[in-house]
């Protein structure tokens, strides 16, 4: 090949790569904006694109797509795509699309594919949305021994994550107060909760009074490592002797031991008569 022959060649590729539709390429999406910022599982939310023309001439027909196959979240429309008609040369477009976050969204940062489409190029651009939750825990009394005044014994204690985030690292403590004695340590650590699940502790203590309140401040931290405290109230039913008697929660008082103790009393009563009268028939 001599280098006119080449020359030529090299002019025509020049000219077939101006006539190239290059102007899907150079439309992007810029900047984006989330509202609100942070949404509920369950909530909607608003997603507002920026899209930029950075060629020299008109756009036209461009599809804006949101890839949701991943992500916890799905169109409030039936159609998570938008057509844009056109978009001048060096010029931008907003665009707002609706989605949902689904109710069993787990909380977290998550990146969502956005695909701008036009003249069959197309260009992908990550935009992230983040889903909370806030904790939740109950506290519920379980199984109780202590039925009354001036009786200690365990009271168990039943802390469910009724959230939709894991709680962390939880620790209970259980107040002084006047009206019960903690006999047990006074803070406990139990861990982590998973949602939807729970976990149960005991501590053991001695009532001064009937019916006392227990105060206890539970601690722990969320998905965010947020430190939450709070306090808690629970009600425990407790008797006074008298009441506790007549409800039968007081077990009688067995006379076994009784009828045993006569029974030894009337063999060593016999024995000593029947040795007592040996001696008197001796003498």
């Amino acid at each position: 090949m001599n280098t006119k022959v080449g020359i030529q060649i090299a002019i025509l590729m020049a000219v077939a790569v101006l006539f190239l539709p290059v102007v899907g390429a150079e439309v992007a999406v810029t900047s984006f904006t989330v509202e609100p910022q942070t949404v509920l599982p369950g909530e909607e939310l608003t997603l507002r694109l920026t899209l930029d023309n950075s060629a020299d001439e008109t756009a036209e027909n461009i599809l804006v797509s949101l890839d949701l196959t991943n992500v916890p979240f799905a169109p409030v429309s039936t159609s998570n795509t938008m057509v844009i008609d056109k978009i001048d040369d060096h010029d931008h477009e907003m665009v707002s699309l609706f989605v949902r976050a689904l109710p069993t969204a787990t909380p977290g940062i998550y990146k969502i594919p956005v695909i701008v489409s036009q003249n069959n190029i197309s260009k992908t651009s990550m935009i992230s949305i983040e889903v909370k939750a806030k904790a939740a825990l109950d506290l519920i009394l379980g199984e109780s021994k202590v039925t009354m005044v001036g009786t200690s014994g365990p009271v168990v204690l039943k802390f469910v994550n009724n959230g939709l985030m894991q709680i962390k690292f939880l620790k209970v403590t259980m107040q002084e107060s006047p009206y019960y004695e903690v006999i047990s340590p006074q803070s406990l650590y139990i861990g982590d909760v998973d949602v939807g699940d729970f976990e149960t502790e005991e501590f053991t203590i001695l009532p001064k009074g009937t019916d006392p309140i227990l105060a206890l401040t539970v601690e722990y931290r969320d998905t965010d490592n947020n430190v939450i405290s709070q306090p808690k109230l629970l009600k425990l039913k407790v008797y006074t002797p008298e009441e506790a008697k007549l409800r039968g929660l007081v077990p009688e008082k067995s006379s076994t031991l009784s009828i045993i103790l006569i029974v030894v009393l009337i063999i060593v009563i016999f024995f000593w008569y029947q040795r007592k009268r040996k001696r008197k028939h001796a003498a």
